[in-house]
C-alpha cells in the first residue's frame, strides 16, 4: 500500500486521545476451543524448564521444548512456517559465544562457527536463504547463508559497523543500519551486496529497519527529535511519516520500547510504549487515518506484539499475574487471553503460519 500524507500534530494527539478512552482492558476472554481455533502456531523463549529454551506451542496443546541442553531463543521462523532460526550461547576456551542455527523436522543444522557473535537473522521471502550480522571478520557486518548450510557469504566489509539486516519482500534487497557516516543510519544494497546506498534520512540516529510486507515502505526507529519514535517512509526514504509513537492518552510523553510490528496486509503497526511510572502498553497505528488505538493498559505491562498470519489476531507478552506469560488477542484489543501458566519468563514471540 501506498504511504498517506500524516495528520498534522494537533489531529495526532486528538486521534491517540480518543483511541486511548476507547480502549477496553476487559472483555470475555476465548474458550479452549476457539483458542484451538487459531491459525498457525507459536513459537518463543523460555526459562520454564531450567535452561534457557526455544519452545512451540501449538494452539490448544501444551508448550513443547525444540531446544536441546543449550542456552538458545528463538529469532525468526521460516516463511514456510517449518524452520527456525534460534540463537545458541556456547562457552568456548575464549568464552561465551552466539552462534545462530536452524532447527528443521528435528534436527539442528549449525550455520556459523563458535566464535564471535551472530545475530538478527532474517530470511529471504522463499525461505531458501538468510541475512545477519556478525562480528567473524570485523567489528560487525552483514552476511548471508543458504539455509542448507555451505560457505557463508559477507556482503558489508566497513570497520564503523553493519548492523540489523532485513531482506525485502522481493528478494532483491536488503536494508540494514551502518555507522559508516559517523552515525546509525540505514542503508539499501543489493541482496549479493553490491550498489549500498544510504537512505537519505535525519541528521540523527535511525536504526532497526523492517520491510512493509508488500515492499512498499520501510519502518524504522528514529531519533531525529532527540527521543525514539516510529518513523516509516518509502524504501527511497521519500514521503517520510514520523508516527509520534512517543505520545499518549492526556499529553504525557511514553518511549518507544522494543521493535515495532507490521501488519501482513501492511495496513498497520504494532508497537510497545513505556510510560513514566514503568507500565508498558501495546498500540498499534492504522498508516491510512493516522490513529493510534491503545490495545492493553499500562499497568498490564505488555510487550513484544506479533501478528497472526491473517492478521486477524496479536500475540503478546504480558506480566500481568507476575512472570511473562503469552497471550493474544483480537486486532482490536478484545478477547484477551492468557496461553501459558508456567514458572520461569516467556519471551521471543513468534507466530509461525
Amino acid at each position: 500500500m501506498g504511504i498517506p500524507p500524516p495528520p498534522g500534530p494537533f489531529a495526532l494527539v486528538v486521534l491517540l486521545a480518543l483511541a486511548a478512552c476507547s480502549l477496553e482492558p476487559t472483555s470475555r476472554p476465548l474458550s479452549d476451543a476457539e483458542v484451538a481455533g487459531l491459525p498457525g502456531e507459536l513459537l518463543f523463549t523460555s526459562e520454564r524448564d531450567g535452561p534457557r529454551g526455544a519452545y512451540r506451542l501449538a494452539f490448544g496443546a501444551a508448550p513443547e521444548r525444540i531446544s536441546d541442553d543449550h542456552d538458545e531463543v528463538a529469532l525468526a521462523v521460516s516463511p514456510d512456517g517449518r524452520a527456525v532460526v534460534v540463537g545458541r550461547t556456547v562457552e568456548t576456551p575464549a568464552g561465551l559465544r552466539e552462534q545462530l542455527a536452524i532447527r528443521e523436522a528435528g534436527e539442528l543444522r549449525l550455520l556459523t562457527p563458535p566464535r564471535g557473535r551472530a545475530r538478527n537473522p532474517s530470511w529471504s521471502p522463499d525461505g531458501r536463504w538468510l541475512a545477519f550480522e556478525s562480528d567473524l571478520d570485523g567489528f560487525s557486518d552483514v552476511y548471508r547463508a543458504a539455509r542448507d548450510g555451505g560457505d557463508l557469504v559477507r556482503l558489508t566489509a566497513d570497520p564503523a559497523g553493519n548492523f540489523e539486516p532485513a531482506v525485502s519482500p522481493s528478494g532483491a534487497e536488503i536494508v540494514f543500519a551502518s555507522s559508516r557516516d559517523h552515525q546509525a543510519e540505514v542503508y539499501r544494497m543489493a541482496a549479493d551486496g553490491a550498489d549500498p546506498v544510504r537512505v537519505p534520512a535525519s541528521p540523527r540516529d535511525e536504526w532497526r529497519p523492517r520491510w512493509a510486507p508488500d515492499g512498499s515502505a520501510v519502518a524504522v526507529l528514529s531519533n531525529e527529535r532527540g527521543r525514539d519514535e516510529l518513523v516509516v517512509m518509502r524504501p527511497d526514504g521519500s514521503a517520510r511519516q514520523r508516527l509520534n509513537a512517543s505520545r499518549a492518552d492526556g499529553g504525557a510523553l511514553e518511549a518507544l520500547e522494543g521493535e515495532p510490528a507490521w501488519a501482513p496486509d501492511a495496513s498497520a503497526l504494532a508497537y510497545t510504549t513505556r510510560t513514566r511510572d514503568g507500565g508498558t502498553r501495546i498500540w498499534t497505528v492504522d498508516l491510512a487515518t493516522g490513529t493510534h488505538r491503545a490495545l492493553t493498559a499500562p499497568d498490564a505491562l505488555s510487550h513484544g506484539p506479533v501478528w497472526s498470519p491473517d492478521g486477524r489476531w496479536i500475540a503478546f507478552v504480558s506480566e500481568r499475574h507476575g512472570d511473562p506469560e503469552l497471550y493474544v488477542m483480537r486486532a482490536d484489543g478484545s478477547r484477551q487471553t492468557r496461553l501459558t501458566r508456567a514458572p520461569g519468563p516467556d519471551s521471543g514471540l513468534l507466530w509461525a503460519p
